[in-house]
Order: structure tokens, then C-alpha cells, then sequence
């Protein structure tokens, strides 16, 4: 966090504009674009998208990126800003982003994954709430439409001037990955929700704060990387070695991240091979036991389908008595 008070954006209303920015990996499917622009429309928005999505440019500079991201702070009539999907070097758009012109004018920055870096780095420049929440191309252009639970989080997240309140896990999930725009266009294939598993008892409130675990520690050491103190850290991981996210773990105990956390939630992996989710469970056990903080493994956050959209710098409070989790701010005015 900043140390300023918290930056809460104007709430999305029908009819306002949508800037789907490629701060990251290049979209090469367009067939895929357009049914998340499409989407978009549905929810009743108007959208716009940036040049490297529109004009299909696949080697983009970081300036380039960087330049998209800007225009998109600097207009007055975008409202909300998705990422069209992840990859792996948004980081190196960071130095070069206008924050003062998202303090001047505050904005709803969605996305989840390698744009971990975007959300933390503006959280922590400028008290602004930010969103780990879908991007377009991987949500959004779901077929034949978003996902009912993420579309709802969604739109309570980014729609809705009240605190998000208690939230559930996801009644139905899916494990299923159809190649974009060659075998996506039907519905992919649906199993029950396994519900949220408490790891740890104990209860706590904080601001939410963290994204995907590989993410986050390419941040250590710079003005982007937050202050985790009494944080309810969130985490997911795209990793399915248990050394890799050994190794990510070892990484955040040693930077303090642990250390005064008032929580943990945990995401549920996907398409991970079988025992892995229980082995990731076990092992984040067995990291966070010595602080004495709840910790919750299995929600719907991150690269699991569907997902919430939980507003980062918000507070939450998480008791392991109750089962609950509760987003206690509202995210938008």
C-alpha cells in the first residue's frame, strides 16, 4: 500500500467505454477477440480496443505497450481498462506508465496472471483499487457465453458501489482448454465445484493483496513490490511442479511476506495432474503453520474457470470458524 488513502474508481454504468489494452502477450486469434468484444456489448458496455489488439501487432516494444496502456489512463471517456490476456512481460511497462493520470482520473484495471505486475504496481504508485479478475480472451470470450459465476463476480466487482459481502465458491468448474479459434466453439464440459478447504483456523482482516505466485516476486527489490503487513494475501499458481512452487514460496517467506498476514487465500490449480492439488495444499500447510493465520486453499481465483473478481487494496476478513470470506469494501463509488 501507499500510506494515502485508498483510491476507489466511479463504478461501470451502462453505456460507458471498455478499453481492452495487450500490455503483455500478443492476441493472435481473432476470431476469439471478437466474441469478447461482443461480450463486453452484452454487459451493456461500449469498447474500445486498443492498436496491438485492433491491428493485430505480435512483436510490440514495451513502449508500444506502454503507450497503449496510457491512452487508455489519459481519456477521460474509458472507464475501465481489461487486459486482453496474460503472458509474460508486462512487467516491463511499469516504469514507463502514467500514474499520475490514473490519480487524476481512477479507473477499473482488470486482468489476473503476468498483469499481477500492472495491478500491484498501480496499487502501490497510487492507492488506487485495482482488480484480479478476468482478462477478455480467456474468460470473457467464453462459449457460448462468460460463465455465469465469473460474469456475476464481475459485475458486482466493478458495477455495484456496496462491498461485495460474503463470497461462495463456484457451484460448477471446468478443466477443460479448447485451443482458441480452432475447437472453441462450443461449451466446454462442466464438473461440481469441490468447494473452498480451511488449511488453518483463526480469523483476520486486511486489505487483499497478492495475484499469481510466480508473478509477484519478479517484484521484490522495486518500487512496485507492496507492503504485505496485515494483508490478506491471495495466491494462485500456474505451476504444476511442486519444486517450482517450492521455490516461489521460499521466495515471498524470505521477503516477510508471511510474516503479518491476517490471511490466505489460496486458488485452485488447473488442469494440474492428479494428487498435485493435494500436494500444493499440503505443502502451503506446512509454509504458512508457524504464522498462525487462517488459510483457505481451493477458491475460485486466478487460471481456475470460472472466478472471482476480488478488488485488491479492499479489506476482507476471512474466519476459519465460520467457513467465511467477506469482502468488507466497497470497491467502486
Amino acid at each position: 500500500m501507499t500510506g494515502s488513502p485508498l483510491l476507489v474508481p466511479p463504478r461501470l454504468r451502462e453505456g460507458d467505454v471498455v478499453g481492452v489494452a495487450t500490455p503483455s502477450a500478443a492476441v493472435v486469434t481473432p476470431r476469439r477477440l471478437r466474441r469478447g468484444v461482443e461480450a463486453l456489448r452484452g454487459l451493456g458496455y461500449e469498447v474500445r480496443l486498443g492498436p496491438l489488439a485492433a491491428d493485430g501487432v505480435r512483436d510490440a516494444t514495451p513502449a508500444q505497450r506502454a503507450d497503449e496502456l496510457n491512452g487508455f489512463f489519459r481519456d477521460p471517456q474509458v472507464r475501465c481498462v481489461v487486459a486482453s490476456l496474460g503472458g509474460l512481460t508486462s512487467n516491463a511497462v511499469l516504469d514507463a506508465l502514467d500514474y499520475d493520470a490514473l490519480r487524476a482520473d481512477p479507473k477499473i484495471i482488470t486482468g489476473y496472471s503476468d498483469i499481477t505486475t500492472i495491478l500491484l504496481a498501480v496499487l502501490r504508485r497510487t492507492g488506487l483499487v485495482t482488480f484480479h479478475g478476468p482478462t477478455l480472451l480467456p474468460e470473457l470470450a467464453e462459449y457460448p457465453g462468460i460463465l455465469p459465476y465469473t460474469r456475476d463476480g464481475f459485475q458486482r466487482a466493478v458495477a455495484r458501489p456496496r462491498p461485495l459481502g460474503r463470497l461462495a465458491p463456484a457451484a460448477e468448474r471446468t478443466e477443460e482448454l479448447l485451443f482458441w479459434d480452432e475447437a472453441d466453439d462450443r461449451p466446454r464440459s462442466l464438473l461440481p465445484g469441490d468447494g473452498w478447504q480451511w488449511l488453518h483456523p483463526g480469523t483476520g482482516t486486511g486489505p487483499l493483496l497478492g495475484g499469481n505466485l510466480e508473478t509477484v516476486g519478479l517484484l521484490a527489490g522495486t518500487p512496485y513490490f507492496p507492503d504485505f503487513s496485515g494483508a490478506v494475501v491471495v495466491l494462485e499458481t500456474t505451476a504444476t511442479d511442486l519444486r517450482t512452487v517450492e521455490r516461489s514460496l521460499t521466495h515471498l517467506r524470505m521477503l516477510g511476506v508471511f510474516d503479518t498476514m491476517a490471511a490466505l487465500l489460496l486458488g485452485r490449480s488447473f488442469r494440474a495432474p492428479a494428487g498435485f492439488e493435494d500436494e500444493l495444499r499440503r505443502t502451503v500447510a506446512e509454509f504458512t503453520a508457524p504464522y498462525g493465520a487462517p488459510v483457505v486453499a481451493g477458491v475460485d481465483l486466478g487460471h481456475g474457470d470460472p472466478m472471482l473478481t476480488l478488488p485488491l487494496g479492499a479489506r476482507a476478513r476471512v474466519d476459519a470458524a465460520s467457513a467465511t470470506v467477506e469482502v468488507l469494501d466497497a470497491a467502486v463509488r
